[in-house]
């Protein structure tokens, strides 16, 4: 899979930016603040329906702009597709796949990216909802219909908060009566959440060790699903699991004015010879451990999409890593159909591993040899 063209408009600093792309190794220099990680966001944007730096898509939509919007043509052997994506400031997104209109959920698994940024460090550092969007972001490309799910999930989430946060106008009694059928939906999405979670864990966690084992050897990883309580993997068992734990914990839920049962609360639970990485492990080791992540779901993409390599983009990775580990990303990554790469100056990328360059100053990108 690679991206012949891409556009924007209004994206972020790019009033208009014409793209055109070749497989094989791209960097694009510039120093901070040009537009060079715009160009990779909106790619990751399309590919993932999320940013991989803010949580709204108004921050996306150019200073005075009502509407962003990103177009690519992807290619994968012979076959070609279309995607446009329309964010506006406010209101809902609009999504086209080879100039029809359709629901933006379906442009979920017709572009596949792999980023790698120095924020990656947070999934192994980091809090909990870094390391549930590393996994929730992989479910939805190896299954795209889970996009919908998590949408309904997060509604559900919504309102019963909101049921719950209003509860002092109500007894107990009506308020149980009121959040019988917001757990019913909870309890259905919250199963299949988790299931596949589970599943798509068990998928990846292999090419991730092998990854590791490359970048450090000598080191045992495991990657697993980790909750207050432990969670069942059959379906029966989990929604019984999801239905007893919101009777035995409804009333703390009022008193807070939360939702304390689900998805949403749990952790992906990353350890190194037995130990949580979070705190046991080296600046060097939790480098190798980021890279592993995304270099397992790389390869995870790879052996299950019929549309070939994910598209590997390299943000500004480089100049964090020593000199081993740079010439170990550069090989693990070189045989892969298209590596899109940024970085400040010339001197971060080693040396041969580019085909094509472009400079980017102030949102306009042009041909640097």
């Amino acid at each position: 899979m690679w991206v012949s063209e891409l556009s924007l408009r209004e994206f972020r600093n790019h009033q208009s930016t014409d793209l055109t792309l070749q497989p094989g190794v791209t960097v694009f220099v510039g120093s901070n603040g040009q537009g060079k990680t715009n160009l990779v966001e909106a790619l990751g944007y399309l590919s993932n329906l999320s940013s991989h730096r803010v949580s709204s898509d108004k921050a996306l939509v150019r200073e005075g702009e009502p509407t962003a919007t990103i177009r690519a043509t992807i290619h994968h052997q012979n076959r070609s597709v279309s995607l446009a994506l329309a964010l506006n400031a406010k209101g809902s997104n609009r999504a086209k796949l080879n100039g029809q209109t359709v629901a933006v959920g379906e442009l979920l698994g017709w572009l596949r990216v792999v980023l790698f940024t120095p924020e990656d460090l947070s999934i192994v550092r980091g809090e909990p909802g870094a390391r549930r969007k590393y996994l929730d972001e992989a479910v939805m490309q190896l299954h795209p219909r889970m996009h919908t799910v998590f949408a309904d999930f997060d509604k559900v989430i919504r309102q019963r908060n909101a049921l719950l946060k209003s509860s002092r106008s109500m007894s107990r009694e009506q308020l149980a009566g009121n959040l019988e059928s917001w757990n019913e939906s909870l309890v259905a999405l919250a199963t299949e959440i988790t299931l596949e979670r589970h599943s798509v864990l068990a998928e990846i966690t292999s090419p991730i060790r092998a990854a590791y084992d490359t970048i450090a050897s000598g080191h045992q990883v495991e990657v697993t699903l980790h909750s207050s309580e432990p969670l069942p993997t059959e379906r029966s068992e989990l929604s019984v699991h999801y239905v007893d734990q919101l009777m035995r914990r409804q009333a703390e839920e009022i008193d807070r004015g939360m939702t304390l049962v689900g998805p949403h609360r749990d952790d992906v639970m990353i350890t190194l010879n037995g130990l949580p990485s979070r705190t046991h492990s080296s600046h060097g080791e939790a480098w190798s451990l980021a890279l592993s992540l995304r270099l397992g779901l790389a390869q995870a993409y790879r052996m299950d999409s019929a549309s070939g390599d994910p598209v590997m983009v390299l943000d500004d990775v480089f100049a964090e890593l020593d000199a081993s580990r740079r010439q170990t990303l550069q090989r693990l990554v070189s045989d892969y159909e298209q590596v899109l790469v940024t970085a400040a100056v010339r001197e971060d990328i080693p040396d041969g591993f580019s085909t094509q360059w472009f400079a980017v100053s102030a949102g306009v990108v042009s041909s640097d040899g």
